[in-house]
Order: structure tokens, then sequence, then C-alpha cells
């Protein structure tokens, strides 16, 4: 099965809407998205993608009851709140906005994949046996790259996509 994984989008929809295309033309069927979505107009923009999504809180969210109004109508939508726990296709997963929580998930060693937002620089480390990754930044700054991850859970492997 394939993840889409993408944080951090502040307001960019066209850059948000070109990434929910990729991950629908590579066929992820979970999207995760690490927060700093900012406003609900992104909602607008994630329902475009076909399958679930997974949604944490960011430090930016500025409309947070706005957010909750479009999720709440939508069947695909799960608010996660500041943290998500879950697993997907046998891969034990945690997300947070921030790396320090997401950084000691993977030091406890419970986790297959722990994934963070917040810094807008792409990471890929592995802490022990955990994956943990930021897919970047969709809104492209400041490096200017807007940037998510496509990661199969049948090989761990991890695809970092270009918008």
């Amino acid at each position: 099965m394939k993840l889409a994984i993408m944080s951090d989008s502040h307001d960019n929809w066209a850059k948000l809407e070109e990434a929910v295309e990729r991950a629908n033309d590579e066929k992820c069927e979970v999207l995760l998205f690490a927060g700093d979505l900012i406003a609900p107009t992104g909602i607008i923009v994630l329902r475009k993608f076909k399958g679930k999504v997974n949604f944490v809180w960011g430090n930016n969210e500025m409309e947070r009851v706005g957010i909750v109004r479009k999720i709440d109508a939508l069947e695909n939508f799960e608010m996660c709140g500041d943290f998500y726990e879950d697993k997907i296709d046998g891969i034990k997963i945690f997300m947070n906005h921030y790396p320090k929580f997401v950084e000691l998930a993977a030091k406890s060693g419970d986790y297959d994949l722990c994934i963070h937002g917040h810094t807008h620089e792409y990471r890929e480390d592995k802490i022990g046996n955990t994956i943990l990754i930021n897919p970047g930044t969709i809104q492209g700054y400041p490096s200017g790259e807007s940037t998510f991850i496509i990661f199969d859970t049948q090989d761990k492997s991890i695809n970092k996509l270009l918008v």
C-alpha cells in the first residue's frame, strides 16, 4: 500500500493541489498530513484525495473551528488532534507536527514509521528499526522546494517527490 505524507502547506493551495493530484496518480490509498494546513480552504483541496486523510494540528492552524467543521462533513477524513497513532498494512505509525515528540516516539522502538513536519526541511533517518521522516514543506519556503513523500508499506521504500 502507498501512503502520501505531506506537511506545512501554509496556504499554498496550488502546490497542495498539485501534490494531491500526484498522490492520486501514484495510487496512494492514505494521505497523512503532519500539520500547518492553516485554513479551511486546505480541506477543500485535500478532499480531492481519493483515499483516507488523517490530519494532525500544526502550530499555525489559525482557523481550527472552520477546519473541524469542514472535516466533520467528510467521511474519508479523520481529525486526529495533536497525535496520530495507527497501524496501516502492518506498519505501526506515529505522527505529530513537532520533531522532538516524534524523535522520542522513534526512540521508544514502539513504531515502524514516525512522521513530523514543522522545520520545513526534508528528513529521512533511522533510529533503531524505526524510520523517522519529515516530508519537507508543500509551501516551498525557505528552500524553494515543495516536497512530499510516498511511502510504500510493502518494502518500506521512501520516494521524495517535488511539486
